[in-house]
């Protein structure tokens, strides 16, 4: 019974006696060895042509007293894996038997299978880490159990967590809770959610979670995240400049109505003016006539406003005296607020720089930033205001020591109607700024931390007092000054 059994194994099985010959095979073995009399070879002999070597597999088995398992290619073309299993016998000293049972098993199928196990594994992990989405995998509690090679790059930007849910922002948490557990009743959803960051900025996302299966139940959840945060912000953008178009284009409507009216007003007060014949009438329609000036003066700057173009003549402007003048003018601005806050201001320069512009609308810049470090330093504070000369450009500068600007407020800060003052502020006036300086072919810099204050640097191009003269202030000076 037992050398049927022997015979009837699937795998090739040989016995080797004592020295270290075949002395029985079985059916599978012999077919195996395309032989019907395999006995007296050795194992080299068998399994790697070799003739009289030594320290073969059943040398090791034998010597060590433990199984020897190797795998070797056989085959005609030598494209086929063997598996050889070793397997020492206890001796008997009665009589001999056989001392080494070895079981060999063609696992090239094996090996195919797992080659192309891995090759698809491979290209799926390949597709996994190279797909534009963060992709998580979660247990039935919301940890992380594998992620791929992009949220593996966000991973140090993000808050060190083993939950899913602790990437979420306090915003949207709510949501993704919600989300993964609709996900894990067994149905696919999508939401958007804020990520949260290390640096304390924070990112948006469209999260779509899919169950998956084991057994007929869910087992864990399947998250891609896809960062939206580019196509939000650039979305916001073409909405701001749609609703800054509409502003504009209502401006100009308006001022080309307004400057009619004005034009008629101001005719008529010249030329009453004109024969007045007292003092009092003359000096009221002096001011009458200036005022629709200003009014005029502001409708141009709207409408400048809302074509960003500038039809003003470039002049040399000094900025020390531009400095200068803006603070005499803001001064009430602070100086109103002097019993509830107090606010030093320092003022440096090194001489006089020369840049390139238009007075009034430099002027608009720096009295707007002015007025901005003034509101941020809500329980007083230290601000300066500066001029220097560059290589190239001329720079001035104001800087507070106020409450200061997250990272994403500061991302921001030039976009038309945000603002961070609510209903105080219109959002119009960096915007406005930023509009200036790119017009005078300049820049606009800002740098700001939390509880640190904020400093403003505007850069404008250099040029030589002589170049021109600055056109004379309408109703301000006599004749035109060189500056």
């Amino acid at each position: 019974m037992l050398s049927d059994a022997f015979d009837a194994l699937p795998d090739a099985a040989y016995l080797f006696g004592w020295n270290r010959q075949l002395c029985r095979a079985n059916s599978a073995a012999r077919e195996l060895q395309n032989s019907n009399s395999p006995q007296g070879k050795t194992c080299c002999e068998m399994f790697w042509h070799v003739d009289g070597a030594a320290g073969c597999v059943v040398d090791r088995a034998l010597e060590s007293g433990e199984k020897v398992a190797v795998e070797i290619m056989a085959g005609a073309d030598g494209n086929s894996s063997i598996s050889i299993i070793v397997e020492p016998l206890k001796p008997c000293a009665e009589r001999e038997e056989p001392s080494a049972l070895v079981v060999v098993r063609d696992i090239s199928e094996l090996r195919r299978a797992e080659a192309e196990a891995l090759a698809h594994k491979s290209f799926l992990a390949s597709i996994a880490d190279r797909t534009p989405d963060e992709i998580y995998a979660l247990d039935v509690a919301g940890r992380i159990t594998w992620m791929n090679e992009r949220a593996e790059a966000y991973k140090l930007q993000m808050l060190p967590a083993i939950n899913y849910l602790d990437l979420i922002s306090e915003d949207s948490r709510k949501v993704a809770q919600e989300n993964l557990a609709r996900t894990l009743a067994g149905d696919d959803h999508e939401c958007e959610v804020v990520l949260s960051c290390l640096d304390g900025s924070t990112r948006h996302a469209e999260a779509h979670s899919s169950p998956l299966w084991k057994d007929g139940e869910v087992d864990g959840v399947l998250v891609f995240l896809r960062d939206v945060t580019e196509r939000k912000r650039v979305h916001e953008l073409m909405a701001q400049s749609d609703k800054l178009r509409a502003v504009g284009e209502l401006a100009a409507g308006v001022a080309h109505n307004l400057n009619n009216s004005l034009t008629v007003i101001q005719g008529r007060a010249q030329l009453l003016l004109r024969n007045a014949t007292d003092e009092v009438s003359a000096k009221s329609l002096a001011v009458i006539t200036n005022a629709v000036e200003d009014g005029t003066k502001t409708l141009r700057r709207i409408l400048e406003f809302a074509r960003r173009d500038s039809a003003s003549e470039f002049a040399p402007v000094e900025l020390g005296y531009l400095v200068s003048s803006s603070i005499d003018i803001a001064r009430p601005k602070w100086q109103s607020k002097s019993s509830t806050r107090k606010i030093e201001v320092k003022v440096e320069g090194n001489g006089p720089v020369y840049v390139m512009g238009e007075q009034a609308e430099l002027r608009e810049v720096i009295l707007n930033l002015i007025f901005n470090a003034v509101d941020a330093m809500t329980e007083g504070g230290t601000m300066e205001i500066g001029v220097r000369a560059e290589i190239e450009s001329g720079c001035f500068w104001v800087a507070d020591t106020g409450r200061g600007m997250e990272p994403e407020t500061v991302s921001r800060i030039f976009e038309p109607f945000f603002t961070t003052k609510g209903a105080l502020g219109s959002g119009l006036g960096l915007s406005a700024s930023h509009g200036i300086i790119t017009r005078h072919k300049g820049e606009i810099l800002v740098v700001s931390e939390p509880g640190e204050g904020t400093r403003f640097e505007v850069r404008l191009p250099l040029c030589d007092k002589n170049d021109r003269y600055l056109k004379k202030p309408a109703a301000v000076d006599s004749e035109p000054v060189p500056v």
